[in-house]
Order: structure tokens, then C-alpha cells, then sequence
């Protein structure tokens, strides 16, 4: 795979009239690129640096953890513009909490099979789980069901570990954006405000002030002007 000096994440600022192939930026094996993209996250995740005094330890990853997974998780989906690329990192380390949670805890004991690294809802959960041929088999034996309607609560956490290995719980907001935000996409690749609150609709949330927080944060750590 041929990757030079251009950083992970920082392409540009014009939009996809910035997009590179996906292996100028996105091989998990070169170590200046993985470097590269932690620093970026730490840019947007500033707590991302530790996991000492993490509530959920075992959840936690730092920036240096979080950036391969991450790369990789572009390179699957075919995620290439800037714009987008923000957008997914931003949502990430919001939902996340700055990598410290995989599962929703909040209000205790936490919804159900709501998880993953953009803490998808049961129902995504299940879809994403379907997508993934390795995980037929281990899935086919907590259910067969195409809809999450009148899985017990035991259920839904079970689908949810499926996707909770790090190979699959970094990838998901990737493949949401892909598979169930087609529609908002290119509002969300022409760059802007009204494309990342196009996107936190079709996600199911809006543009807070919290969450366009983390935004320019990703914007401004990729060079997005």
C-alpha cells in the first residue's frame, strides 16, 4: 500500500474536491500516519490523552488506540471527504465522551443494546450486526428476527457485544453515515453548518452547542477553513 507523508486525517479545505485515495491516508500499518491522526484527535478529544479515572476502564481508549481503528473504519466505508470525515469524528468522540464509553450508561442502567462507538441505537445495532458476514453465525444464535420488535433486553445487549470488539464498534458511525444517510450526504461533503446539522438529523439529533463544539474542533484539526 503506498502511503508518503500526508497526514490522516488533514486534506483540505474545498470540500471532496479535497478527496485522496483511500491509501494515501487510511493504512493502518504506517506508523507516521497513525501518529499523525492521534494528534488530530487529541485536537478534538482533548481528554482522549489517558483513560486514568475512566468511569468504565475497560471501554476507555486513548487517541493512540482510537486512530488505527478509525483509519481503518475510513477505508472500509470508502469515507474520503474532509467534510465528512469531521463529521464522523466529531460525532465520535461526542457520543464517546473523548473515547471513554462503548455503551450507554446514562440515566442508569442505560438503554438496552445501545452501543458502539457512536452509540447506536438497539435497532442500528441489529442492522450493522446483519451486515457483517463473520458475525452470521454468532448472531443466528441470539435471534433471527430482521427487527429489534420484542427482543428482550438480554437480546439486544447480546447483539450488542457482537459489535463491540474494537474491529467493528469504531466502524459504526462510518457505516451509518454510508448505509442510512445517503440522502444528506451531499449537503454534508459541500462542507458547512447546514451539512452537519443535515447530518445530526438524519442521526436522529441536532446542532448543539456541545456538538458544534467538537465540530470545529474536527474542522479546525483537519484544516478545514
Amino acid at each position: 500500500m503506498l502511503i508518503k507523508t500526508t497526514p490522516v486525517f488533514v486534506l483540505a479545505s474545498l470540500g471532496c474536491a479535497a478527496t485522496l485515495p483511500i491509501a494515501s491516508f487510511t493504512n493502518i500499518h504506517n506508523r507516521q500516519a497513525g501518529s499523525s491522526a492521534a494528534t488530530q484527535l487529541l485536537q478534538i478529544a482533548p481528554t482522549s490523552n489517558t483513560c486514568s479515572g475512566a468511569a468504565f476502564p475497560s471501554e476507555c481508549a486513548t487517541a493512540d488506540q482510537a486512530a488505527p481503528y478509525l483509519i481503518s473504519a475510513m477505508s472500509t466505508h470508502g469515507i474520503t471527504c474532509p467534510p465528512e470525515i469531521a463529521a464522523l469524528l466529531s460525532l465520535i468522540t461526542y457520543e464517546t465522551g473523548d473515547f471513554k464509553y462503548a455503551i450507554n450508561h446514562y440515566p442508569a442502567p442505560g438503554r438496552p443494546g445501545q452501543g458502539t462507538r457512536n452509540m447506536q441505537m438497539s435497532n442500528y445495532n441489529l442492522l450493522y450486526a446483519r451486515s457483517i458476514p463473520a458475525l452470521a453465525p454468532s448472531l443466528a444464535a441470539i435471534t433471527t428476527a430482521e427487527s429489534t420488535d420484542g427482543l428482550s433486553d438480554d437480546e439486544l445487549n447480546a447483539v450488542r457485544a457482537l459489535v463491540l470488539p474494537d474491529e467493528y464498534a469504531w466502524a459504526s458511525a462510518a457505516w451509518f453515515l454510508k448505509t442510512q444517510c445517503a440522502s444528506v450526504r451531499p449537503q454534508l461533503q459541500a462542507g458547512g453548518q447546514a451539512g452537519f446539522a443535515a447530518y445530526l438529523g438524519c442521526v436522529g439529533t441536532s446542532a448543539t452547542s456541545d456538538r458544534l463544539a467538537y465540530w470545529t474542533r474536527a474542522n479546525t484539526a483537519m484544516g478545514i477553513s
